[in-house]
């Protein structure tokens, strides 16, 4: 059995949606034999210095990645496939919000997918006949000002929001690319909903390999839908962007763009699996294999309903199609994907094509071959060694003590004497 290597995982850093630590997906890969496994954590990348840490403890080879979700298509998506209608906040009306900006853009009162505003001038709230309007007064914005307001997801599942898009770092300007997209994201999006965009990605691809995301990504939406010429032109676009060396006519063929494949046992997985492995053949695109991990073990799909439970505000009997609809999102060794489809050797979706993908993760010519480097877990422990003493030297109490001469001072004066 050829070497495996999972690229699609989530830790407990992907809050309320991961179910297992880092130490404990590192351990498990290691007992799995698997030659390397990649943190994909949703919007951020706070759990990677401890990833690599317990990676390089087990032996197993880290790549470091994340998973975003996308605020706009990348193709024309009239129908509200890709990104669907947002539902209007708690306690407010579909008109606008008490400072007259639009539910259906975001604090702007900009179009989610063009940045055009959503009707009229956006200034005020219209009273409506016989009723005057209300002005809402301009005020001078910092610059990298955003709203302080938290988005309520709760109740929002998977398929109503945004696609996801895959990211993997090939070297250490991959990671500069993914340190500066989500820093940038965060800036332009709202309290713990970072704001991931198609030029804001477009401007941040150096070093980077790309994957088209589970079944909630683009091109998987527009399949499931019958959309079969708006899938091709996202992942023509996508390969394009994500080409290995730009500028050339064939840049499809040397793209860094992959096509996941994924099969969780659910009804339309052997069709999904089957359009997706057809139409990467047809662009002449590599494919992945990946599961979509969030828990380490089988018996974590119960902490991982706890988990959704939480983040949605429900109890477990009111979920209902919150959860996940399968329990096959742990950690799985390269015979149990074998027996999954497609799994006949050389077409399009085998395994062959993994090796591949992780190859152009690990080596570069003018890079090691592997990254993060091992001294990147050394450094992050020296540096919070660092803050921590800094902080104790700063908070530690200031001691005045007083001196009395032998001679008694003069009344109403007190001699100090500082600290040494």
């Amino acid at each position: 059995m050829a070497a495996y290597a999972e690229l699609h995982c989530h830790t407990s850093f992907s809050f309320l949606d991961g179910a297992s630590t880092p130490d404990e997906l590192a351990e498990r890969a290691a007992e799995l034999g698997l030659s390397g496994l990649a943190i994909t954590d949703h919007g951020g990348l706070y759990g990677v210095v401890r990833f690599a840490t317990a990676m390089k403890e087990a032996g197993v080879r880290p790549i470091i990645g994340v998973e975003i979700e996308l605020a706009d298509s990348a193709a024309v998506d009239p129908t509200g496939v890709v990104i669907p209608a947002r539902r209007p906040a708690r306690g407010r009306s579909l008109a606008g919000d008490e400072w007259g900006r639009s539910l259906a853009g975001d604090e702007w009162g900009r179009s989610l997918a063009g940045g055009v505003p959503l009707g009229g001038s956006g200034g005020g709230v219209s009273g409506g006949e016989g009723l005057p309007d209300r002005p809402r007064p301009s005020r001078a914005r910092l610059p990298g000002h955003r709203d302080a307001r938290k988005e309520d997801l709760r109740g929002i599942g998977e398929a109503q929001r945004g696609p996801h898009l895959v990211l993997l770092a090939r070297n250490a300007a991959g990671y500069r690319s993914l340190c500066r997209l989500v820093s940038r994201a965060n800036l332009a999006g709202t309290k713990s909903m970072p704001r991931f965009s198609q030029e804001l990605l477009a401007g941040h691809t150096e070093g980077l390999v790309a994957l088209s995301g589970c079944r909630d990504g683009e091109i998987a939406r527009r399949l499931r839908v019958g959309d079969r010429a708006g899938a091709r032109a996202v992942a023509e676009r996508y390969a394009m962007l994500f080409a290995a060396r730009r500028p050339r006519h064939d840049a499809v063929a040397t793209s860094s763009f992959f096509l996941e494949l994924q099969h969780h046992l659910l009804p339309d997985d052997d069709w999904l699996v089957a359009e997706t492995a057809l139409l990467a053949q047809e662009l002449g695109l590599p494919v992945v294999v990946t599961n979509d991990v969030h828990y380490a073990r089988p018996d974590g799909r119960e902490l991982h309903d706890v988990l959704t439970a939480i983040r949605h505000g429900r109890s477990l009997d009111q979920l209902r199609n919150l959860r996940r609809p399968d329990g096959e999102s742990y950690l799985k060794s390269a015979g149990e994907l074998a027996t999954l489809p497609p799994g006949a050797a050389g077409a399009p979706g085998s395994r062959a094509d993994d090796a591949r993908t992780r190859a152009a993760c690990w080596r570069e010519s003018a890079m090691p071959v592997s990254w993060p480097p091992a001294a990147l877990s050394t450094w992050a422990s020296s540096a919070i060694a660092f803050l921590a003493s800094s902080s104790r030297r700063a908070t530690r109490p200031i001691r005045i003590w007083r001196s009395f001469a032998t001679t008694a001072p003069a009344a109403g004066t007190t001699r100090f004497r500082r600290p040494s």
